[in-house]
């Protein structure tokens, strides 16, 4: 066997957005003797995935370990690139992308939020029926054509904090351990806008999906960054919008009449656990008795309550430099139009990533 790895990222024609998706690729400690090769969906055309996998397979790579590096499982480009890959055998949506070239046989992997894009059990498969030849023998290809599709095609809405939904795509533990990296790349967003952990409140702002099961997969990601955000005393509320068809404007708006209830019916002290109520249930007030970080009163007055949006992409671009901006308006909100990159956390998750993929094949070849 010998393993390669192909980093596959969305693209842009924005030089600098791929710039920093190459540092953080080229800074990351990756295992020792393993071909390491970045792709684009598109926009990058002289590194594009059928160029990835062409260069790995000139190596002599044979088992090609696949990160799709995008944020949730409710990306469509993450679930038609596995399909193109051959890591399924049919996309959940409508898609223009051929199947890929590729002899080697593919383990795809899972993106920032720990989603399963491919189901545990087909993440090893090989794009050909036949199967590749190892140590001279022939290994048959084979991979269940259940497709999971996680989330309850409910309709989503937008909560302060805690969500009453649960995750049924994976387990917590190995969701909550996968994004961590997530956690701490908005964190560091939130220190750099001046959040105030006692008295201001986030919106998410992610690109999102109109479609289902996608749409549920990116609602269930972003609850549960809220849910942590609260639970780690970042911020005093949190909340999410989808760009591709929610109102961000109208989102950061419900999160400010909430912001500034009055002490009769909310306490403000930072508990993920008084904070799980739907933005809509409450109109605005003008004064609020301010508490402190222990939920003490600290005098009547008049507390600016501030809403941080953070986009929620890896890098900075079109969607971060001009869409949001103008969505926003003339909505008050802290935005300063970066995104989650460059963040030392990304290094750190590519780095176990590649690991646990290398586990996988080696797992598959002693079987």
């Amino acid at each position: 066997m010998k393993p390669g790895l192909l980093i596959i990222s969305h693209g842009s024609r924005d030089e600098s957005w791929v710039t920093l998706v190459e540092e953080a690729i080229a800074q990351t400690d990756w295992p020792d003797g393993v071909a390491v090769v970045s792709s684009y969906l598109e926009c990058v055309p002289e590194q594009d995935i059928q160029y990835g996998i062409n260069t790995l397979e000139a190596q002599g790579v044979n088992h090609i370990g696949v990160i799709p590096l995008f944020v949730s499982a409710g990306s469509t480009h993450a679930d038609e690139i596995a399909y193109a890959l051959g890591a399924k055998p049919a996309p959940l949506c409508e898609t223009d992308l051929e199947p890929f070239r590729v002899q080697a046989r593919v383990y795809y992997g899972r993106p920032l939020d720990g989603g399963n894009v491919v189901p545990l059990q087909a993440c090893a498969s090989s794009m050909l029926g036949e199967g590749i030849e190892e140590n001279g023998q022939a290994v048959e290809s084979s991979f269940s054509a259940h497709v999971e599709q996680s989330g309850d095609g409910s309709e989503s809405s937008s909560y302060l904090g805690l969500s009453a939904q649960s995750d049924r795509s994976c387990s917590i533990a190995d969701v909550d351990s996968q994004e961590d990296v997530l956690i701490q790349m908005v964190e560091e967003r939130l220190r750099g806008l001046g959040v105030r952990p006692d008295s201001d409140a986030v919106l998410l702002v992610a690109h999102g999906s109109r479609y289902e099961p996608f749409a549920s997969r990116w609602h269930e990601s972003l609850r549960r960054l809220e849910r942590k955000l609260v639970l780690r005393g970042t911020c005093a509320g949190a909340s999410h919008a989808l760009l591709c068809y929610e109102d961000i404007a109208e989102a950061v708006s419900r999160l400010q009449s909430v912001l500034t209830l009055g002490q009769d019916e909310i306490v403000w002290s930072g508990r993920a656990e008084q904070l799980t109520v739907p933005l809509d249930s409450f109109g605005g007030m003008d004064v609020f008795d301010g508490h402190d970080g222990g939920g003490h009163s600290c005098g009547e007055q008049t507390v600016e309550r501030r809403v941080a949006v953070v986009p929620v992409f890896l890098s900075r671009g079109y969607f971060t430099s001009h869409v949001i901006p103008q969505r926003l308006g003339d909505v008050s909100a802290m935005y300063d139009g970066e995104a989650l990159l460059p963040h030392s956390a990304l290094n750190r998750w590519l780095q176990q990533e590649a690991v646990r993929l290398l586990a996988m094949m080696k797992g598959y070849v002693s079987q």
